[in-house]
């Protein structure tokens, strides 16, 4: 087991950065203000790819901190912008798989596991008994929220799914759609012109954007776990070997079909981003085709 390294003070992290990596500092009082503001090992993440061939200790000539933290604030825009888009997306999907489950089987219906596919963790924890189990969790911790209050003090705890489904977590709604019946599955993914396979895996990769934006981690440069399934026209734009996140983009175009002020939104601002951020970025580092901007547009 190694050791841990020692802590540096900003002054020695700038020196570190300077004499031990290659990192042009053009101005130390500027790159204080930067370490200062940005942790040195997430700002470390943004030099990924601009280190030499030769020597992957050493930055390639001309790389200097300031760079690095132009790539940082573009990320930092970009994570702003995509999960305002997916929220509403969210929402969305709250409201369309309440508004179907309250319908077909009452307020409390999703409490019954006999209304869902039996399904289970690789640990062997039946989903649908999780999912409501972290339900519960998330009431008794969130007990001095109002529509909380309001429900266990005038309806004795129970919880109706259109008010319940505000306190699951995005991957809980996830696991809840993947446990939906056959039928209950393809109405709801009829709603966005698909059927229940690609509505799973666009969902889960969704909910891995929104977990990197919400927790302030990389876009920029950094490989996804999950691949969403893409129709013919776009499967030029998937990488078998490393996925980045334009796939997902193709993804937030396709379900917002039936919200194009929402898409232009995300559209124009992220035209926008790409333009104030054009030299600085490299576009294939988050898997943008040359005709990117046709592609999206289309």
């Amino acid at each position: 087991m190694k050791i841990l390294k020692s802590a540096l003070t900003y002054e020695q992290q700038i020196e570190q950065l300077k004499n031990k990596h290659g990192l042009q500092i053009p101005n130390v009082d500027s790159a204080l203000r930067i370490l200062k503001r940005v942790n040195y090992y997430r700002l470390s993440g943004y030099g990924i790819g601009l280190k030499r061939k030769d020597n992957p200790e050493i930055y390639q000539e001309g790389i200097s901190i300031d760079h690095i933290y132009q790539l940082y604030s573009f990320d930092s825009a970009l994570r702003s912008l995509v999960l305002h888009t997916v929220e509403q997306i969210e929402i969305q999907l709250r409201t369309q798989i309440a508004n179907y489950l309250a319908l077909k089987y009452g307020p409390e219906g999703y409490v019954n596991p006999e209304n869902f596919i039996s399904k289970y963790k690789k640990d062997g924890t039946d989903i649908h008994s999780s999912i409501i189990d972290s339900f519960r969790k998330e009431c008794h911790r969130q007990t001095k929220v109002p529509f909380v209050i309001h429900h266990n003090e005038q309806y004795g705890g129970h919880f109706p799914i259109w008010v319940a489904i505000e306190l699951f977590s995005f991957g809980n709604l996830a696991s809840l759609l993947d446990i939906m019946k056959d039928e209950d599955k393809k109405c709801i993914a009829t709603l966005y012109n698909t059927d229940p396979k690609y509505l799973k895996s666009w969902i889960l990769s969704l909910v891995e954007i929104r977990n990197i934006c919400a927790h302030y981690s990389r876009l920029y440069n950094m490989p996804l776990k999950q691949t969403p399934f893409l129709y013919s026209e776009y499967r030029i734009y998937r990488n078998s070997k490393i996925n980045k996140v334009f796939p997902v983009f193709l993804v937030i175009k396709r379900m917002l079909e039936e919200n194009q002020p929402l898409w232009d939104f995300f559209f124009i601002g992220l035209c926008s981003l790409i333009k104030d951020y054009s030299s600085i970025i490299n576009l294939s580092y988050i898997g943008f085709p040359d005709n990117w901007k046709s592609v999206l547009s289309q």
